[in-house]
C-alpha cells in the first residue's frame, strides 16, 4: 500500500490532467514501481476485457526511459496505452521516474498543456522523492 499523502497526490495528478487537458490515460512509474495507471488502457491479449498492465521493470530498463532521461524529447509507442492514442508526453520525474500522459487528439497537448504537465511532474517528483518506496509501502521521510 502507498502512504495516504502519495495516494492523494496521485489522484490529484489524474484529476488535474483529465480535467484540464485532452488526457485520456496517465501512467506514473517511480523507482521501478507502477504507482498509477489511470484512464483508458489497451486490452490485455491474455485476459479478455482486462486492461494491459504496465510492466515497470521492462519500462525502466528499456530504451524508452533511458532516451527520455537523456534527451527529454523522445516519443515512442507504448503498448499499454489505448490504441486510439494520438499524443503522448513522456515527463521525467527526476532520474527515478516517468509520467506518461496520453491523449486521443493529434497535437492535443498545446504549449500551455506542456508547461502544466511539466509543473505537475515537478510537484509529483517532489512528493515521491520524499518517500522511501519499499516492496509493500511508501513511507514519508
Amino acid at each position: 500500500t502507498l502512504h495516504d499523502n502519495v495516494v492523494q497526490e496521485l489522484m490529484w495528478t489524474w484529476d488535474a490532467l483529465r480535467n484540464s487537458t485532452c488526457c485520456q490515460a496517465v501512467v506514473v512509474v517511480f523507482r521501478c514501481r507502477c504507482l498509477l495507471q489511470a484512464g483508458l488502457a489497451a486490452e490485455s491479449p491474455n485476459d479478455e476485457g482486462e486492461p494491459l498492465a504496465v510492466d515497470p521493470f521492462k519500462l525502466v530498463e528499456g530504451s524508452l526511459c533511458q532516451m527520455v532521461w537523456a534527451s527529454r524529447k523522445r516519443r515512442v509507442e507504448l503498448m499499454f496505452l489505448p490504441p486510439n492514442t494520438q499524443a503522448v508526453i513522456l515527463q521525467p520525474l527526476g532520474d527515478e521516474g516517468i509520467m506518461i500522459v496520453a491523449g486521443d487528439t493529434i497535437r492535443g497537448f498545446g504549449s500551455t498543456d506542456q508547461v502544466w504537465i511539466a509543473s505537475i511532474g515537478e510537484k509529483l517528483d517532489t512528493t515521491l522523492g520524499k518517500c522511501i518506496l519499499t516492496n509493500n509501502a511508501a513511507n514519508i521521510l
